[in-house]
């Protein structure tokens, strides 16, 4: 038996030694799969959209770089859907408009939201109610409180964040949505409608924010 079997190996060394290579080959080409699936995950940028300091409308809204490297912030911009249709607003600004020139001693951080996250940084751009109520004002809704008045209803806020990653040209961006709801006490309720903040990171989705999410501030 254990002679046949060696005759049968010498017969056969070439086509075995050829299998074998093959089979080397595969399990490498599987390896490098994996390491290299691996450094992309580690590698593709990631930004959290989340509640803080509590979990109704008036909890910080706020903005987290799980990302390997820094991301730049460049617009953030809500969308409220309202019962007679959606509304947009950019918040990238704390000043809401500028009465002559800026002036020159004033922290950037108190005029403007836009600027670099470090990775594993995180920063707030106020509450969900006061950020309705600039988005309610710039649209001249009436609200009373946090509620909105007679005949306008409220249902849903979406949060978009619109980045640069590191040295990549084209824009990345990260949505979440929130349900709105009425409180049994007469206020307002936040409910995240989504698990997690979604991504927009492949081609097809930074062309999306390129052309959707800007022209919607823009236009």
């Amino acid at each position: 038996m254990n002679s046949s079997f060696i005759q049968w190996v010498i017969q056969y060394k070439d086509a075995l030694t050829v299998m074998i290579s093959i089979g080397t080959l595969i399990v490498w080409v599987m390896y490098a799969q994996l390491l290299l699936n691996n450094y992309r995950r580690q590698r593709r940028p990631r930004i959290i959209i989340n509640r803080g300091a509590g979990k109704g409308i008036g909890s910080l809204c706020l903005i987290s770089n799980m990302s390997a490297e820094p991301i730049f912030i460049n617009q953030l911009v809500l969308l409220l859907d309202t019962n007679q249709g959606r509304l947009c607003c950019d918040v990238t600004d704390i000043r809401e408009e500028s009465k002559g020139e800026i002036d020159q001693d004033l922290v950037l951080h108190n005029a403007t939201r836009q600027g670099p996250l470090g990775t594993g940084d995180f920063t707030h751009i106020g509450t969900f109610g006061a950020l309705i109520q600039r988005l309610a004002t710039l649209h001249a809704i009436p609200m009373q409180g946090h509620k909105p008045g007679e005949g306008w209803t409220f249902s849903g806020l979406e949060v978009r964040v619109i980045a640069f990653y590191g040295s990549d040209k084209e824009a990345i961006g990260a949505s979440r949505t929130f349900r709105l709801g009425e409180a049994e006490e007469g206020g307002c309720q936040l409910f995240a409608h989504t698990r997690e903040s979604r991504q927009y990171n492949s081609h097809w989705q930074r062309r999306q924010v390129r052309r959707h999410w800007m022209m919607d501030v823009e236009g």
